[in-house]
């Protein structure tokens, strides 16, 4: 008895750990090469640990076979990079952003580490992302992004037929929406590109003889860097009502 009663807890257990760990390899913030592998895995153990009592009773008995606990895993792990993929989806919003104010300001060629994509992008990018992860963390949005893991039990349960239709339906509506938002705070940046390389190009027809980049080019970084200063704090703010906007539909009303 005492044996099939610690087996019971062990399958509950990493039922639940592989929906949380599958999450927390995509999560931002925790996720990224900054964190150690040992940290987030003690993280997602944890929180596994924690969430136990409450969701043991409301998961599917231990499969007869094999075949059925590997899959019952496999669908919990699928719900945790489901879950994890729409929170890194809004956070590249501000990765869209930062890239297009790269090419508009002339600074695309400056290269700095990005935590979110977790690769080298141009500095820009990195800076956004960067604000907007330390403005995620600051007023505890973070929380959300937890809540949502814990509470997805209530939206997807163990054992049900998952909807990857909708999975698919709804990473598609958020990468649209991604690059509309990313577009929409770059606005102003891509107007005065527009109209700072127009001028530039008739200049140069004008005066063939003046180097019109090399005179353009202080001009135009220092102007692109005072509107996006000029738009940062609207950005930031704008960017979070997404996050949370985003994360609402996961959590139960109320």
């Amino acid at each position: 008895m005492l044996s099939e009663l610690l087996q019971l807890d062990i399958y509950r257990f990493f039922l639940i750990f592989a929906r949380i760990g599958a999450a927390m390899l995509l999560l931002p913030g925790i996720s990224g090469p900054l964190v150690t592998v040992r940290v987030r895995l003690l993280l997602g153990l944890a929180i596994s640990l924690v969430l136990m009592p409450a969701l043991a009773p409301h998961l599917p008995a231990m499969p007869t076979n094999p075949a059925g606990l590997f899959k019952a895993l496999a669908c919990e792990a699928m719900v945790g990079f489901f879950l994890g993929s729409v929170i890194s989806f809004v956070m590249s919003t501000l990765n869209i952003a930062g890239t297009i104010i790269g090419f508009m300001t002339g600074l695309t060629n400056a290269f700095s580490f990005d935590p979110i994509a977790e690769q080298q992008s141009a500095l820009l990018t990195g800076f956004l992302t960067n604000i907007g992860l330390l403005a995620v963390f600051s007023t505890d949005l973070h929380h959300l992004m937890f809540r949502a893991v814990a509470e997805s039990y209530g939206l997807f349960r163990p054992g049900d037929t998952l909807p990857l239709g909708d999975f698919a339906e709804t990473l598609a509506h958020l990468l649209t929406q991604t690059f509309r938002l990313g577009l929409q705070f770059a606005a102003p940046l891509v107007v005065f590109g527009l109209v700072f390389y127009t001028g530039l190009g008739l200049l140069s027809r004008l005066v063939p003889q003046l180097q019109v980049f090399f005179v353009g080019m202080p001009v135009q970084v220092l102007i692109g860097m005072m509107m996006m200063a000029a738009s940062l704090g609207t950005v930031i703010a704008l960017f979070l009502r997404q996050f949370e906007d985003t994360l609402l539909p996961f959590l139960p009303p109320g």
